[in-house]
């Protein structure tokens, strides 16, 4: 294929890094390393580069959001050079972006450290936040229907059922905080994914969040009724971990978590520090594909990509020496042929790149060695049962699950009683560990 030739001369490039990016002491999550490029795919990424501003004062920006201020002002030489080396590791084909000043802000930054990655291609538009930052994308492919919404009214999404988040008393207006940024990328051979990039609103406000992904699923929804055999993804910052209503509001609406694909490691659900996306300990950042594109999926190819997580008063004190940013670089890879997802194997992960956030986490996980020609579904029974011969359990009317031989385990009805075989399996049924009985620890 054509587009899976264009990049091979990339792979070289890829290796080297690989050996030069050696594990940070401060590592505390995700691999110490990528995982190898695989023949016949294209790489998909998507990484928050935390407040990511040029060497040039946009005049747009002043007051207490001067880029060119303090708070947190133009990106320095040494981080450009840090989050470059992270990008230039996971060698995505497609790279979705967070927190970027601007189309230009980028298209420095690629021309000055990226300039032999092979992106010719590059997006990035005015999402609506005062801050200035915003969504961007680099690509190796071209890029086509870039469109975003800061205008789009939230307030006329339809919040069906229970669960939600009440909208504070005197709301009268919702929209995005930072509006998705759509954009639509084709190989020279004429695969194409639909791209919404996101990053939803943080902190306390899951009212807010609700609205907005209610409102990126009824784009979604809209696509494709009109075209259902169209590749949509949706990735990026959720500011949400997989058991909030927000992203329950995804899942419901038939998005698929790529992440959550590790055929060839079941012991690493949810609460894996192997999985964990933000220096605060949480998963917060998603690749989700809808049922099309998850066809194109290679199964177990995901993985968070660590680095350095020193500790520091991000309020008060400069950002440490080697620190990239606060969130983690997350990957899948894909192969664009239509429905072909399964005609490539992914590899395990080695432990030699899972050792270091193993040992730095509260967390006891397992970590199973997987004997030739052993399957994975069998693979998963037998982790399950060395895990906790009892299994697990949860209330179908709760959102966390116990240990089968916990004590409020057992005050579960009858009627509403939830097994699980794994903590894998409750946990891509957006259940979360009890804090009783610590499943997984």
């Amino acid at each position: 294929m054509a587009a899976v030739t264009m990049i091979g001369m990339f792979y070289t490039i890829a290796m080297i890094v690989m050996l030069l990016l050696a594990p940070s002491p401060h590592h505390r999550f995700g691999l110490t390393e990528p995982m190898p490029r695989l023949d016949g795919t294209i790489r998909l990424a998507s990484y928050n580069v935390l407040n990511f501003f040029d060497q040039s004062d946009d005049p747009a920006l002043q007051g207490d959001y001067d880029d060119f201020g303090d708070n947190p002002g133009p990106t320095s030489d040494e981080r450009c050079r840090e989050l470059a080396r992270v990008i230039k590791a996971v060698d995505a084909d497609i790279l979705a972006l967070q927190e970027v000043e601007s189309e230009e802000a980028l298209a420095w930054f690629r021309d000055t450290y990226l300039a032999d990655m092979g992106y010719e291609y590059i997006a990035s538009e005015e999402v609506g936040y005062y801050r200035g930052i915003e969504q961007s994308l680099l690509s190796r492919f071209p890029i086509r229907e870039v469109k975003t919404w800061p205008s789009a009214d939230l307030r006329k999404v339809k919040r069906t059922g229970g669960g939600w988040d009440a909208i504070p008393d005197g709301v009268d207006e919702i929209r995005f905080q930072r509006s998705p940024l759509c954009a639509t990328v084709r190989t020279p051979d004429g695969y194409e994914l639909t791209l919404f990039i996101v990053h939803h609103k943080s902190g306390y406000n899951r009212w807010h969040r609700e609205a907005e992904a209610l409102q990126v699923m009824s784009y979604v929804e809209d696509m494709t009724r009109r075209d259902a055999d169209r590749n949509i993804v949706v990735l990026g910052d959720f500011n949400a971990q997989p058991w909030d209503r927000s992203m329950q509001v995804y899942f419901r609406g038939g998005m698929v978590d790529a992440m959550t694909f590790r055929n060839h490691s079941p012991g690493h659900g949810d609460a894996s520090p192997l999985r964990t996306t933000h220096t605060s300990g949480r998963l917060i950042d998603f690749i989700l594909l809808n049922h099309a594109a998850n066809a194109e999926l290679v199964n177990g190819s995901g993985f968070v990509l660590g680095t350095s997580a020193e500790e520091y008063d991000w309020r008060n004190d400069p950002i440490p020496s080697g620190y990239a940013s606060d969130h983690y670089p997350i990957v899948i890879d894909l192969v664009p042929v239509e429905g072909q997802g399964g005609t490539v194997e992914a590899r395990p992960w080695p432990r030699s790149s899972m050792s270091r956030a193993l040992k730095a986490s509260p967390i006891k996980q397992t970590t199973p060695s997987r004997k030739a020609g052993s399957s994975s579904s069998s693979q998963t029974s037998k982790d399950s049962s060395e895990a906790d011969p009892g299994g697990y359990v949860a209330s179908a009317r709760s959102k966390v699950f116990h240990k089968a031989g916990c004590r409020n385990a057992k005050r579960i009805s009858e009627k509403n009683l939830v097994k699980y075989s794994s903590i894998a399996d409750a946990e891509q049924a957006g259940k979360r560990p009890a804090a009783c009985c610590k499943p997984g620890s």
